[in-house]
């Protein structure tokens, strides 16, 4: 299965230049989808943000968030929970990333997708984000696109 980190994520629920790419991902690829729990909250916020600047219209990031909550319930995207093994996950990849020549400065939450990737076998890490991707490559995941 292909895990999704919200930069892609995103691109699924709000209109972004390059959204059909993901989308076709989708269409194309195997169900259901990855993510970390905390996925949840870093969409509503970047949804709220689209709203806030005018991208989306008022009142769309509640209704593109609701979507993602039916996706999540329908069983179209799985959660990874945030427990002993990927935080343990986050520990050995923090420790890697930054022993890494060069160093990958990974973030916090970043960490978090990725150790949930591992944890969870996805076989794809989908993500926009550089130092996510980076990260991910140096533990040996596949990236896309």
């Amino acid at each position: 299965m292909d895990y999704w980190d919200t930069s892609a994520l995103l691109k699924l629920y709000a209109p972004e230049p390059d959204s059909a790419h993901f989308l076709a991902r989708v269409a194309e690829g195997q169900r259901p989808l990855l993510t970390a729990d905390l996925a949840a909250v870093e969409l509503r916020c970047a949804l709220q943000r689209k709203e806030h600047v005018g991208d989306l219209k008022e009142g769309g990031a509640t209704a593109l968030f609701e979507r993602f909550t039916h996706d999540v319930a329908a069983g179209r995207i799985i959660t990874v929970p945030y427990g002993p093994t990927v935080l343990e996950g986050v520990e050995q990849l923090v420790v890697r990333a930054y022993s890494a020549d060069p160093p990958v400065l990974i973030r916090s939450l970043d960490a978090v997708h990725v150790a949930s990737a591992l944890a969870s076998r996805a076989a794809w890490v989908v993500a926009t984000d550089t130092r996510l991707r980076d990260a991910a490559t140096l533990v040996a995941l596949r990236v896309a696109p």
